[in-house]
């Protein structure tokens, strides 16, 4: 990593004591990564991952404010990245969240579509490389944003992890849990930091249905529904397909349709109150035709017992986050930012608005301390893992109309 421009670096960590306020007791514990059979949850006590991370990003931002003569040795390590692809809708999203992020500074620009990379790296002020392995030669690069089509990921995010550079990436991991599983060993392999952006975990609200499960105060978690969605594929007043790029609907480059995109996040939220699935049985339909599913549910069973229901789509306007749990003592709505709960544990039978736990770090703040402080994430390889095992069970399930034993 390198240092802000002439500023002698400093070792932010020596005099911080080693805690890994971001990890589970499994992650904490585990020498290896393995796909656990229960279901994990980062711990919420005293919210110390969020503490920490405020404590952390005040003291960077201080220092990357700072002159050599107000903070004399404080230049701080800068993590340099460069941008691989900006074909997915949130590129430019997460461009913008590196670039306010005191850690990283933007160094570089890749994409498989030359003229698109060139236009981006001359907006931004920075090389652009129309060769990734030259790029991932760069000996003064620290790590990769991976923005390329879905079906790129496992060659993408191999590659750059067999240079030794750290990686975030948009989701899905990969597209099936054999390349997931490629993609975990090479990290391992050259002992790099992996993050998937999986941004709704952080959120309070999820957090607390999370916290809702582990204390017990829905019971026994006997079913689970979730549902996002939003109109990208429906035809403007001008006559326009949608405001969903027309690369969002060729399946070459996408592996799928709204499932594998939007879809991953009620997929990942349930995951976490559910835990490991039994069985998928899907219904991937395409309501405008344009050959990728844009209107579909997943059915869950889970080892636990409990039942999920998974919904998603890109033609419906005005739909609402919704996540709804339910258990043998009680029941907890989402419905955007609104949380509600009933518990036979409280002192009364109506409904309850509970007081909600801080929102922790980004996936690419959790990203970049764990890079300079060796902070375990709270996104997991769990998250990652049995996000792609779902919707590889659910496009088998669709595509032979079975139902899918995993």
């Amino acid at each position: 990593m390198q240092t802000r421009r002439d500023s002698p670096a400093k070792n932010v960590d020596a005099d911080r004591p080693t805690v890994h306020p971001f990890a589970s007791p499994k992650a904490m514990a585990a020498t290896s990564w393995r796909l656990s059979t229960t279901r994990t949850v980062p711990p919420f006590q005293n919210d110390t991952i969020a503490n920490f991370f405020v404590l952390a990003r005040q003291e960077l931002t201080t220092k990357s404010r700072s002159t050599d003569e107000e903070s004399p040795g404080g230049g701080i390590l800068m993590i340099r990245v460069a941008l691989l692809s900006q074909w997915h809708v949130h590129a430019k999203d997460y461009a913008r969240q590196a670039h306010e992020n005191p850690a990283i500074e933007i160094a570089a620009v890749w994409d498989e579509r030359i003229d698109r990379g060139q236009a981006w790296a001359t907006d931004l002020g920075v090389p652009f490389y129309p060769d990734l392995d030259s790029l991932l030669n760069q000996s003064d690069l620290d790590g990769v944003i991976v923005n390329t089509p879905t079906v790129m990921h496992r060659d993408v995010i191999i590659r750059a992890a067999e240079a030794g550079k750290h990686i975030f990436s948009e989701k899905v991991l990969a597209l099936t849990t054999d390349d997931v599983q490629a993609i975990f060993h090479a990290v391992d392999s050259t002992n790099v930091h992996l993050m998937l952006s999986l941004p709704r975990l952080s959120d309070p609200c999820n957090r607390y249905a999370e916290q809702a499960v582990q204390e017990g105060l829905l019971g026994e978690l006997t079913s689970v529904r979730c549902r996002v969605a939003h109109n990208g594929a429906v035809p403007t007043a001008g006559g326009h397909s949608g405001w969903l790029p027309d690369d969002f609907f060729d399946v070459s480059q996408t592996g799928g349709g709204a499932m594998i995109d939007l879809g991953a996040h009620p997929i990942y939220l349930t995951n976490r109150v559910a835990g490991a699935a039994k069985s998928v049985t899907a219904c991937l339909t395409s309501y405008f035709h344009r050959g990728i599913d844009d209107n579909s549910i997943i059915f869950v069973e889970y080892q636990s017992g409990a039942l999920g229901v998974i919904e998603t789509g890109f033609v419906s306007s005005g739909s609402p986050f919704l996540f709804e749990l339910y258990g043998t003592a009680g029941s907890l709505l989402i419905e955007e930012t609104q949380v509600r709960i009933k518990s036979q544990h409280f002192n009364r039978q109506d409904w309850v608005t509970p007081e909600l736990p801080a929102r922790l770090p980004t996936p690419m703040e959790q990203w970049t301390a764990g890079i300079e402080h060796q902070i375990d994430p709270s996104i997991s390889r769990d998250d990652m893992y049995r996000l792609s095992e779902i919707n590889q069970a659910a496009l088998r399930s669709s595509q032979q109309g079975i139902r899918v034993v995993l």
